[in-house]
């Protein structure tokens, strides 16, 4: 009960005293008892509904057994769920958690609010969710996920604008069938997403999905016709990503039809050290449509007649929320109508309307305001490679920047082709728009990328293991291990997470990722003061190049003293900075030069400039003179 009385107080007081008492206290805390488990417990259930009514002033107890009043109070047991772990900063919890309130307020919007009653609970409820979220948050801000506080508020306003807009007039009817296709039925739930989607909140997003479409429905259509599927089939990869081979989700689904890795390996994705199949538009779209025609084989078998091709609809919601629990709500509702089953998850329900409203909105864009400037086609020549090579190496030959490359071939994580076993080849995709004459000749020299001394061991995270304990296990450096998954050293490791470890070769590896042949790996210690700026200026690099060596996420610029950061330099600057005997350089500031440009021109931090002339800012004039210390 201690943690329930931690909680009740933390969700009760002021958000300044929040943050203060959390950092005490949240090294305690290994894991969070969910409120939705033991919802039974009187005394607790109390407690939360005291503490939901000081904070929104909603009552969480509900006698009625009216459908809408069970969802809301199922509605606030996620959002005493939500404050939980946001107030016990478990970041990934809330988040989901978060995620699973704003799909309850789709459900709720499902239903009725014709009574009085009924709005003014759900407006309460409302409000006081978006309050918190926005105004009250305290681990919300710091998700490190690809859904960003952007993303949550965009969310938010989905489920704002019905407040205030007027009803949406409709009719309920399903446009005639044709068969090979899906049924498009056009009822209020269709309507309320074109209308969001055309709304200013959704109206810049949904504009980029629509400038891809017809860039990948020539890539993708042929593919679902050679598997049998229905054509609309497509837009499933349009809501899932975007159209995004490269996207990733909360639930580390990945690609343009957010396959999850087990899902992938059932049909077929290989994922391993090199590359990731789900990212790859053409085999991820065959291994769609034959996941999807699986599915639509379970519902037939549940509804055989299947007058309309409206199983699909089923396969649909399967292919959010899995078959089991489309078979369940099936079994309970006693109905095979997508539209009766109204106890699926509120993502899922919300699911197939919108798959339907990008689909008409598609259609007819102009209607909806929008003007599509279609992205160029994406043609390819194909080339077999039967050599481990990088995409630097193929670009030299090719003319291709890294950048084409990369996108024609995006299941390549790291810029190096896989090797092959025996004389299999890997097919890599070229932009048709070059002359490639010269290709097999240039292609003979190459010499094989030298790798091969790379071992990777993928390892599953247990309960209670650590980087530390891990890097122990294995007999590498954190750093490495961090490095090579992209993640932070201070980031909490999920049971069952899959780490990729590197026991042999990595230096050599990140080495070779520079491009240069005479370069040093040396670790700079991070000091009080020190900035990526002013280490990458010291050593003649960039910020970008020390965030790669050093797994740093790209957005985040935060360091910690006593950090080790692996740099490599050249021959000549690592003579330089090991030069014992220093010189006094008196230097004129010029214009346009800054303290940073000037740091970077003789490789020394910009606050040892700062000191050597006892400069209490960083402004400088053009004339004045500086004492600058360097090794050169």
């Amino acid at each position: 009960m201690f943690l329930i009385f931690f909680v009740s107080l933390l969700i009760t007081s002021e958000i300044d005293s929040l943050n203060t008492l959390i950092v005490k206290d949240s090294t305690k805390i290994d894991s969070i008892v969910s409120i939705n488990q033991i919802q039974n417990d009187s005394i607790f259930f109390q407690e939360i509904n005291d503490s939901l009514q000081k904070y929104g002033n909603i009552p969480i107890i509900s006698k009625s057994n009216d459908l809408f009043y069970e969802q809301l109070m199922e509605s606030k047991l996620t959002f005493a769920d939500a404050i939980t772990y946001d107030v016990a900063l478990d970041t990934t919890e809330a988040e989901v958690q978060f995620l699973s309130l704003f799909s309850s307020f789709e459900f709720l919007d499902s239903l009725s609010l014709d009574d009085e009653y009924k709005r003014i609970e759900y407006n309460m409820m409302l409000n006081a969710s978006i309050d918190y979220y926005q105004n009250k948050s305290v681990s919300i801000n710091k998700l490190e996920s690809p859904l960003s506080m952007a993303l949550f508020k965009e969310k938010l306003q989905a489920y704002f604008y019905k407040q205030e807009l007027e009803d949406v007039e409709f009719v309920d009817e399903t446009v005639e069938f044709i068969e090979g296709h899906i049924p498009i039925t056009f009822n209020s739930k269709v309507a309320n997403n074109v209308k969001y989607f055309s709304s200013n909140g959704a109206k810049k997003g949904v504009q980029l999905w629509l400038n891809r479409i017809n860039k990948f429905k020539k890539i993708m259509l042929p593919i679902l016709e050679e598997e049998g599927v229905p054509p609309e089939i497509f837009y499933i990869s349009v809501i899932e990503s975007g159209l995004n081979p490269v996207a990733l989700s909360y639930a580390q689904a990945l690609g343009p039809w957010q396959f999850i890795a087990s899902t992938g390996k059932v049909y077929g994705l290989e994922k391993n050290w090199y590359i990731d199949e789900r990212m790859d538009f053409v085999k991820s779209t065959y291994a769609a449509a034959r996941y999807l025609k699986d599915l639509k084989a379970i519902f037939d078998k549940v509804n055989p007649e299947d007058l309309n091709g409206e199983n699909w609809y089923l396969a649909f919601a399967a292919y959010n929320c899995g078959a089991g629990r489309v078979l369940k709500e099936i079994k309970r509702s006693n109905s095979t109508n997508f539209w009766d089953l109204n106890r699926l998850p509120g993502q899922t329900r919300n699911y197939v309307p919108k798959i339907l409203a990008i689909f008409l909105i598609n259609k007819n864009p102009e209607k909806y305001g929008f003007t599509v400037n279609s992205e160029p086609d994406m043609n390819w020549v194909v080339k077999k490679i039967d050599k481990q090579l990088s995409f630097n190496q193929i670009s030299e030959i090719t003319n291709v920047n890294l950048k084409s490359l990369q996108t024609y071939n995006p299941e390549v994580k790291r810029g190096i082709i896989q090797p092959k076993k025996d004389s299999m080849f890997y097919d890599l995709r070229l932009p048709a728009n070059q002359n490639y004459d010269n290709f097999d000749s240039l292609y003979s020299l190459l010499k094989e990328k030298s790798t091969k001394s790379l071992l990777i061991v993928e390892h599953t995270v247990k309960r209670g293991e650590n980087l530390s304990l891990i890097s122990k296990r294995y007999n590498v450096k954190i750093q490495d291990i961090t490095s090579m998954n992209k993640i932070s050293a201070k980031k909490y490791l999920q049971p069952g997470q899959v780490l990729q470890i590197p026991t042999q070769g990595y230096d050599e590896y990140v080495k070779s990722l520079i491009n240069t042949n005479n370069t040093t790996k040396i670790y700079h210690t991070v000091r009080s003061g020190d900035t990526l700026s002013e280490i990458a200026s010291k050593y003649r690099t960039s910020i970008k190049k020390i965030k790669k060596w050093n797994g740093i996420r790209e957005n985040d610029n935060v360091i910690y003293v006593g950090k080790k950061l692996i740099i490599f330099i050249s021959a000549n600057d690592y003579q330089r900075i090991n030069t014992n005997t220093p010189k006094t350089v008196n230097y004129k500031v010029k214009y346009g030069d800054s303290l940073s440009k000037i740091s970077y021109k003789f490789g020394v931090r910009v606050s040892d400039i700062r000191k050597w002339n006892s400069l209490k800012s960083d402004l400088i004039k053009v004339g004045q003179n500086l004492i600058i210390k360097t090794k050169n």
